[in-house]
């Protein structure tokens, strides 16, 4: 079975300017994400979605694959997950074989662990989901990753085959969520 990551982290970002690299503790956020993702027991393959060359840059950096996203799918409007549909129909991705199942993590969740995600993959296999969603203790998902069966990857509907890994994670989108977390690391 493959397992793969998909960092979507366009280039966009409004209120914090180049928010997905922005350094946070000596490294930009998503070196965080990319590094929990090497250290899962599940991923074979980490990517980065984005349509900006320097956070493709930053991605390579850190040992992700580089796939570069169409600037149509990188707007305020498009949902993540179009934008990861794309991402999967590349050649870079299906060169390396087809995923059977794709984790898509914050690049901008820094609070990301390889425990989480891992707990998210035991979770899949022990009750043969279609998909987990990372939750904060409240039980609010939090989005700091989604995993999906590929085969499901199309699907537009609540699926009654989910299930969710509690774990508190914020997703910075300020400078105040980021010295907010400098209190917290």
């Amino acid at each position: 079975m493959r397992i793969i990551a998909i960092i979507p982290a366009r280039g966009g970002s409004k209120r914090l300017l180049k928010k997905n690299i922005h350094p946070f503790k000596g490294k930009p956020l998503l070196a965080y994400t990319i590094e929990a993702c090497f250290k899962s027991s599940f991923i074979n393959d980490v990517y980065v979605s984005s349509d900006d060359v320097e956070i493709l840059n930053v991605a390579e950096q850190y040992g992700a694959k580089s796939l570069m996203r169409d600037s149509e799918l990188a707007d305020d409007l498009t949902p993540k997950i179009v934008a990861i549909r794309s991402a999967l129909k590349q050649q870079a991705l299906l060169k390396d074989g087809d995923p059977d199942v794709v984790i898509i993590p914050q690049a901008n969740s820094p609070e990301i662990t390889n425990i989480a995600i891992d707990d998210g993959f035991d979770l899949m296999k022990k009750y043969n989901l279609w998909e987990v969603m990372s939750a904060d203790s409240n039980g609010v998902q939090n989005a700091a990753f989604r995993i999906v069966r590929v085969d499901q990857i199309n699907n537009n509907f609540l699926s009654a085959h989910c299930g969710f890994v509690t774990f508190d994670c914020l997703d910075v989108h300020t400078i105040e969520d980021l010295n907010f977390l400098e209190q917290k690391f």
